[in-house]
């Protein structure tokens, strides 16, 4: 019997630890893509208020949500600014942390070996 219970215990260490970090690297991609969702629907209820921007198809991605954000900015009064700075700035921070969060976790050495054994590939 010697060496089979170790192998077994090491290998069982092995799976779990794997399925533990793909768990945590799904849960910080799906609190992204709800963070991005929330940064898009604020946007996309903003830019109502601007006839200018009707024709501007709403982005899909962080980078695509910023340059809209800034577009609104620059098609916006004073006052609109500053309630629309109050209204996106919160989501847009929340989801370049998010996005940071998870390509910092796919980056670390343990996880990184976990992220390509799944598929798992940066924002």
């Amino acid at each position: 019997m010697g060496y089979i219970p170790i192998f077994l215990y090491l290998g069982s260490c092995l799976f779990l630890f794997v399925l533990v970090v793909n768990n945590s690297i799904k849960s910080k991609k799906k609190q992204y893509q709800e963070s991005l969702g929330k940064l898009l629907d604020v946007l996309k209820e903003n830019s109502k208020a601007f006839p200018e921007m009707a024709s501007t198809t709403l982005p899909s991605n962080l980078e695509g949500a910023e340059k809209y954000y800034a577009s609104l900015k620059k098609t916006a009064g004073e006052e609109k600014t500053t309630l629309l700075r109050q209204r996106v700035r919160p989501l847009l921070g929340r989801a370049r942390q998010q996005q940071y969060w998870y390509n910092n976790t796919i980056k670390t050495k343990p996880y990184s070996f976990v992220a390509g054994l799944f598929g798992h590939s940066p924002m």
